[in-house]
């Protein structure tokens, strides 16, 4: 996980795809010849879709689905479309690219060198806070709004535009599985985020982005507030989980897998119990393999509660 923070980033009017004209130019600043640059932007076969299981590691057996999950597995499963190597690499370098543009102080994520950790620390010193999550964010995001960010807000030219929105969509909106979905999630809907966060301040409260989860916290933060923000969360084509909604005053709160409580950060009950039952089966184990296993566990999560309360701020 990332300890220091990122170099200082250019403005959004300074990054090179700002008013940029031609094709020519796209290629060279993607780093593809205008040949392949025009074939990719007229291919539809891009991508291979794949199931990927939303707990288990990627190495582990049932991770990965080549078919559709039946309906009893459907809950467990989130699609990935997974581009072709090289469009994959395009859209690397548009992310980079975009991820070099200085962020606002309240988002966190996708950001260099920004963690969960210190997004649930931004509300350390709250009494209330309340957590909303978004509802299918990238399905959500649409290539009218990457359209918008890039003719709008970057001023690239018509055509330029249609390439970008080619390579960085799929169906309509941002795919799971590309690497320059995360930022464009952003990007393309910063309209949004920009005027929830001028709602926040305008309260005296602190709003952080982790993705798709909004965090506001205050001395108080008023059932007003968080009406005007879910307005113009749904008036911009968003959803909200309902199921995912917290409101909380004076008690702990569970933001981003951080708990936050008496101004400080500390992990969560569970992780603590694991670390203990880590250690419990280190004492009752006398296999080589298996201590050094639970020793490399012991370690990473040791090294995870260290972070955890003792945030950068």
């Amino acid at each position: 996980m990332p300890k220091t923070q990122p170099e200082e980033g250019y403005q959004l009017k300074d990054s090179p795809f700002f008013r940029l004209r031609s094709r020519k130019q796209l290629a060279k600043l993607l780093r593809v010849s205008a040949d392949t640059l025009d074939e990719i932007s007229h291919r539809h076969d891009l991508y291979v879709r794949r199931w990927k299981h939303k707990k288990l590691k990627d190495d582990e057996k049932g991770a990965w689905l080549k078919h559709p999950p039946t309906p009893e597995q459907a809950e467990n499963y989130r699609p990935i479309d997974i581009p072709d190597p090289q469009l994959k690499a395009m859209q690397g370098r548009i992310g980079d690219l975009l991820g070099r543009v200085k962020a606002p102080e309240f988002l966190f994520s996708p950001v260099k060198g920004r963690s969960y950790v210190e997004n649930a620390a931004h509300h350390k010193e709250a009494k209330a806070f309340w957590l909303l999550d978004v509802a299918d964010y990238f399905p959500s995001c649409s290539a009218n709004n990457v359209a918008r960010f890039f003719h709008r807000e970057l001023e690239c030219s018509r055509d330029v535009t249609a390439v970008l929105v080619h390579v960085a969509t799929l169906g309509g909106c941002l795919p799971q599985g590309s690497p320059c979905s995360p930022i464009l999630a952003y990007y393309s809907n910063s309209h949004i985020w920009l005027a929830v966060e001028k709602l926040v301040r305008a309260k005296g409260c602190k709003l952080s982005l982790y993705a798709d989860d909004i965090t506001i916290s205050g001395d108080v933060v008023p059932k007003a507030l968080i009406w005007e923000i879910k307005k113009l969360i749904f008036g911009n084509g968003l959803r909200l989980k309902t199921s995912k909604e917290v409101s909380l005053i004076n008690a702990p709160a569970d933001i981003t897998g951080v708990i936050v409580k008496d101004g400080a950060t500390h992990l969560p009950n569970r992780q603590l119990k694991r670390l203990a039952e880590l250690k419990q089966e280190r004492a009752n184990t006398t296999n080589p393999k298996l201590q050094q296993r639970i020793d490399n566990q012991i370690a990473g999560r040791l090294s995870q509660r260290k972070q955890v309360e003792n945030p950068k701020t």
